[in-house]
């Protein structure tokens, strides 16, 4: 009885024995066939594309970044204006030479649009923002002398930021003495602060109507030069070169501007005494009941041109009544 109980815990001992080689050598057999981390990448980059037509055909796009076609990068002018040209355009521009004296010999008042880091408030012309401070102002000096004049600097316009720089957003500098600028949702709302309608001897009233109503007036005019053309690439460049010729679009009208023939708010048609071009003019009237005519190109354009505005009968120019519009 001894004897077999010796020979089962002998086998039993041999079997768990037997289960321990058994199992370090099925672990041995995992750690072989598991490949690394490294192995795997490899593996994974070795492996043949999913896309039976990149089997077929080596030619065509591969997923890999790499692969992909990049998009050129924007150059310098779409991104980084650059400084010194705009420095020219605007030393080219009414805004860089705005001396005024009005018919009095004063020009503060006139120095809150065309120098207005010179122009001082009183307390009849203060902006609104100033009447919650409660404060009395002298009455300003009327004349500022030319040599003082600042003109219409780029910082009218756009703001500047912590260390001086100009930025390329726009807003109006309302109180140039505490640098408050004030928000505009347009250029067009900028450009009005100062071209509003104003009952001043030579300032005609921009009645942005007819073919160009809801125009920017960045549309046609440069940012920073303010020049404007009709036949510009942008726009009207079919005038330029015409298929077929266009009545009054003819060497007899190289000194007639667009807005003489296509003004389209009755405008007072004739030639500029300094130009010699053929304009418009408007006609202000001052409080003492003195009129004021002066050349201002209209903003009102149509596309139908009237010939009789200048070929009437007696015309002062002595023009021909003898028209055929084909």
């Amino acid at each position: 009885m001894t004897k077999t109980y010796t020979l089962h815990k002998t086998l039993i001992l041999w079997g768990m024995l037997l289960l321990v080689v058994c199992s370090l050598a099925a672990c041995q057999g995992m750690v072989e066939t598991t490949p690394s981390v490294s192995e795997s990448q490899s593996s994974d980059q070795a492996q043949p594309p999913q896309n039976e037509a990149q089997v077929d055909d080596p030619t065509a796009p591969q997923s890999s970044p790499e692969s992909e076609p990049l998009a050129p990068p924007a150059s310098p002018e779409e991104t980084e204006p650059d400084p010194a040209a705009i420095e020219a355009a605007w030393q080219s521009s009414p805004h860089a030479s705005t001396f005024v004296i009005d018919a009095v010999g004063q020009n503060n008042s006139c120095a809150q649009c065309h120098a207005p880091f010179n122009w001082l408030p009183s307390m009849d012309t203060l902006p609104e923002s100033c009447f919650a401070c409660k404060f009395e102002l002298e009455d300003p000096p009327p004349y500022i002398p030319e040599d003082r004049w600042s003109n219409v600097p780029c910082t009218v316009c756009h703001p500047v930021d912590r260390d001086d720089n100009i930025l390329p957003e726009i807003a109006w500098l309302e109180i140039p003495v505490l640098g408050e600028y004030a928000e505009v949702a347009s250029p067009t709302e900028l450009c009005l602060k100062c071209h509003a309608p104003v009952d001043l001897p030579q300032h005609g009233s921009i009645d942005l109507v007819s073919a160009h109503a809801g125009y920017q007036c960045t549309d046609c005019h440069s940012f920073h030069e303010t020049t404007a053309t009709c036949v510009s690439e942008a726009c009207h460049s079919d005038v330029i070169e015409a298929e077929t010729p266009i009545p009054g679009h003819d060497a007899d009208h190289q000194a007639v501007s667009c807005v003489a023939c296509h003004d389209g708010g009755g405008m007072e048609v004739g030639p500029d005494e300094e130009s010699g071009l053929w304009t418009t003019f408007a006609t202000t009237t001052s409080a003492e009941g003195s009129a004021d005519h002066f050349a201002f190109t209209s903003h009102n354009v149509v596309l139908a041109a009237s010939c009789d505005r200048c070929h009437f009968v007696d015309n002062p120019w002595a023009l021909s009544t003898d028209i055929v519009v084909p």
